[in-house]
């Protein structure tokens, strides 16, 4: 049989039996002009905001109230985790070779030679095919041209300053002669720094404030490169704080994000103590170590869908190094979280979503034993329990003292029962000064000043000890080796950039025109998330009220 094309795929395959395919069924309640899919969970209820509706043509789909569609090909590639073919990564054109092919009952045989052999044939990148403009810190006119790309995004001026080594735009000469110049994040091994395999490209940014093109430059090597901001410029192996993201946007969007709030917050610090209504000089001195970390990071963005090569290779260079997951927060990047967490554990494993909504994670060394994760009501610290990754490497002795923490800002807040023998016996030594000195106080018997002031000092000189160690334990436990912190965007946002720029996932326009345009469910489901999200942020606002402390 011949070997069938993507155009056979396209032609062949109804959008609607693929939607079936990945877990998704017809919602009746919203007619049948416009299909639409949804997914049911483990109660045979409807996952809210998990829908597809399918476009008047019946070829394409869409998820709102993002209006981006999807036909058979791009579907798979975009929601890969949604297939029982999909390891993770596997290359994309041959998941959508694996799932059309089974689809149309069109069984393919395993031919690895054949394959290696088109991936060698693959064209190579090579960034001398591209003409390039290089953001100058000292050459304002150089710093003009990146306006129309970095506007839209919401990315300052001084954020791309600090990131300015890590972009530039690439120009290109089209076999129609035209010119084609693109934001290029350009991709490179951890392994090899310096040797680029790849651009992750976007375009200006059209009237409407949308980019129009976004992907990766030909002969891009996504499963093993990535983009790589190294903002100390020192070696990976001496990084100490590594973020990741699924585009270089989201990267700069967080560092912007949290730079301006560290600063704002040392600012009102410094008002205080400048007035002389407030001793923050500790409090100064822990902000600044947390601005100098985040200006001295490794910033990386896997381009879209991450790889385990990409992974792997990462962890290599920065063994010791604490990561932060700053991942999509739809289903994809909860799913790319628990990948990456799993991987770092270096568990092998292989996973899929299955027909009640949920991942399943498949031991790829026992296939009987599997776990599934619900993505929708989704923890990451349980999820990561649920796996059996409870820490990732060495557990430090304070472990079980910090998880009893009833402020996690209040190192002294935990049970002491749980604390270590080296730091408890030097708090039994406080305590039983302490309690010295209180009877001393408070009994009919009375010692002379002397006594006094000397079971004071000994009890003061025990407790500074203890909280020197108990302040030195809970930060190696923070800053242990290996850590994985999990850092999404807040809830109401898709991703960071979404985030910068106050793009909440529903918004007034979107009820008015899906009211117009779209289906009452749809209308009805759409306005019953945006008042939701409306509580939400005016209880926010009124608890904001009584807090009368500088946030981080």
């Amino acid at each position: 049989m011949a070997e069938l094309t993507y155009d056979d795929f396209k032609n062949r395959i109804n959008i609607q039996d693929l939607l079936v395919d990945a877990g998704y069924q017809l919602n009746r309640r919203d007619g049948l002009r416009y299909p639409s899919y949804v997914r049911m969970d483990s109660n045979g209820k409807r996952v809210r905001g998990d829908k597809f509706i399918v476009t008047g043509n019946g070829l394409c789909c869409f998820q709102p109230p993002e209006v981006k569609n999807y036909n058979v090909i791009s579907f798979i590639k975009e929601h890969p985790h949604l297939f029982s073919e999909y390891t993770p990564g596997m290359n994309a054109d041959r998941l959508v070779n694996l799932v059309c092919n089974r689809l149309l009952n069109n069984p393919i045989p395993e031919r690895p030679s054949i394959v290696a052999d088109r991936e060698r044939a693959q064209r190579v990148f090579d960034i001398n095919d591209y003409d390039r403009l290089n953001f100058r810190l000292n050459d304002w006119d150089s710093q003009k041209a990146f306006y129309p790309y970095f506007k839209s995004r919401g990315i300052k001026l001084d954020t791309q300053r600090d990131f300015h080594n890590n972009f530039f735009i690439a120009i290109r000469e089209g076999k129609n002669g035209k010119q084609y110049a693109n934001l290029s994040f350009p991709m490179q091994k951890p392994s090899n720094l310096g040797t680029y395999v790849g651009l992750e490209e976007r375009s200006r940014a059209n009237a409407e404030g949308k980019t129009l093109y976004k992907g990766m430059a030909a002969g891009t090597n996504a499963t093993e490169g990535m983009w790589i901001a190294n903002l100390s410029g020192e070696p990976l192996d001496q990084a100490k704080h590594v973020y990741w993201f699924e585009s270089a946007f989201d990267a700069m969007a967080y560092y912007q994000i949290q730079k301006e709030q560290l600063v704002d917050t040392i600012g009102g610090y410094e008002d205080m103590q400048s007035e002389g209504s407030y001793k923050g000089a500790e409090e100064i001195r822990e902000f600044k170590q947390e601005l100098y970390d985040l200006e001295n990071a490794v910033f990386v963005s896997t381009g879209g869908n991450p790889s385990i090569h990409q992974f792997k290779g990462m962890f290599a260079e920065t063994n010791h190094a604490k990561h932060y997951i700053g991942f999509d927060r739809d289903i994809a990047g909860r799913t790319f979280a628990i990948n990456f967490a799993l991987t770092r554990a270096d568990k092998s494993f292989y996973s899929h979503i299955g027909e009640n909504g949920k991942l399943v994670v498949v031991d790829a060394q026992n296939s009987k034993n599997n776990q599934e994760i619900d993505l929708h009501d989704f923890r990451f610290e349980d999820a990561l329990k649920k796996l059996g990754i409870e820490s990732v490497g060495e557990r430090p002795a304070i472990t079980d003292y910090m998880k009893t923490l009833r402020n996690p800002d209040d190192i002294f807040s935990g049970d002491t029962d749980y604390l270590p023998y080296s730091i408890s016996s030097i708090y039994g030594k406080y305590e039983t000064l302490s309690e010295e000195y209180h009877v001393a106080t408070t009994s009919g018997y009375r010692l002379c000043e002397e006594d006094l002031k000397t079971i004071k000092e000994n009890a003061q000189s025990q407790f500074d000890k203890y909280r020197e160690e108990l302040t030195k334990a809970a930060n190696e436990y923070r800053e242990r080796p290996g850590q994985i912190v999990y850092s999404p965007c807040d809830e109401s946002y898709k991703d960071w950039n979404d985030q910068l720029l106050d793009k909440k996932m529903y918004t007034n326009e979107d009820i008015i025109e899906t009211a117009i345009d779209g289906t009452d469910g749809e209308y009805r489901e759409i306005k019953d998330d945006f008042e939701d999200n409306q509580k939400k942020e005016k209880s926010e606002e009124d608890s904001e009220e009584h807090k009368h402390h500088f946030r981080r």
